[in-house]
Parts: structure tokens; sequence; C-alpha cells
């Protein structure tokens, strides 16, 4: 599964689960937050951008 099918399938996240991904790539949570907004943190394919993928 790509990161976009990822997205697609699961469109939204819990906060949770963003800063979870976040951390699982060596990063902050809160710059990840900071960047995005609370809002866009928890919707899939905003943080896969902001991942870089």
């Amino acid at each position: 599964m790509t990161s976009w099918e990822f997205a697609e399938e699961y469109p939204r996240l819990t906060e949770e689960q963003a800063e979870r991904l976040v951390k699982d790539h060596d990063l902050d949570p809160a710059e990840a937050r900071k960047d995005l907004g609370p809002e866009k943190l928890t919707i899939t394919a905003e943080l896969i951008g902001w991942l870089g993928y």
C-alpha cells in the first residue's frame, strides 16, 4: 500500500495516530502541529504531504 492509498483508505486520523506517525518518522509532533495547524494535523493527505511523501 502506498502512502496515498493509505490516505484514501484512512482520510482522517485521531490526534494520537497522527502524533505516532510523526514520531515514527523521527520528527516532532509539536512542529507538525505548528506547521499544519491542529485542524490539518489529522487530515491524512495533509500530514503525508508534510512528511514529504
